[in-house]
């Protein structure tokens, strides 16, 4: 693998979607501070990364949370009531792809008419846009790592060109 760009899948153990209804948004949002012991969340558009556990900001109320930790599900369904918010395990159904080196922002422009440097797009952004047709959330945490998760179903075919498309950089499969 080229040390100036490298392609591997990311899974995480667990990955839930958090949906507060309008009214009760301000108490989700402490629910999720204190159960994952932060000042604040993440600005809309944002993610903030702790220990094993990611949370990413997608639109006012709508929160998505990935980590290793098993038990994400069965934890928040305890603190969270559905007449506060509705809570969905998509584990099986998001799949991910790191895309790292300095040549990763020059990939994703091949599909993505989006201005990657730190200037336009800050580390750690959350960006939900489509490269190859597919809708994906692309996570940004550095100028040269990126993290690329899409439906599983899609999985194969977001690989696929992500593979072609990294050739001409040395990048012949996913690590």
């Amino acid at each position: 693998m080229p040390k100036d760009l490298s392609i591997s899948e990311a899974r995480f153990k667990s990955m839930v979607l958090i949906k507060s209804w309008p009214d009760t948004s301000k108490n989700i949002e402490s629910i999720i501070i204190s159960y994952l012991k932060l000042s604040s969340l993440p600005e809309m558009g944002a993610i903030h990364f702790q220990k094993d556990t990611y949370i990413a900001t997608l639109s006012p109320g709508h929160y998505m949370i990935f980590s290793d930790h098993q038990n994400l599900l069965s934890e928040l369904s305890k603190i969270i009531v559905p007449e506060n918010a509705a809570i969905t395990d998509v584990s099986q159904s998001r799949r991910g792809i790191r895309l790292k080196g300095k040549n990763a922002p020059i990939v994703l422009n091949k599909e993505i008419a989006i201005d990657l440097s730190n200037e336009a797009t800050p580390e750690s952004t959350v960006i939900q846009t489509s490269i190859h047709s597919i809708g994906v959330i692309l996570i940004k945490l550095s100028l040269e790592d990126f993290l690329i998760l899409s439906y599983s179903s899609f999985f194969g075919s977001l690989s696929s060109w992500l593979i072609d498309s990294t050739k001409e950089y040395g990048c012949y499969d996913l690590n």
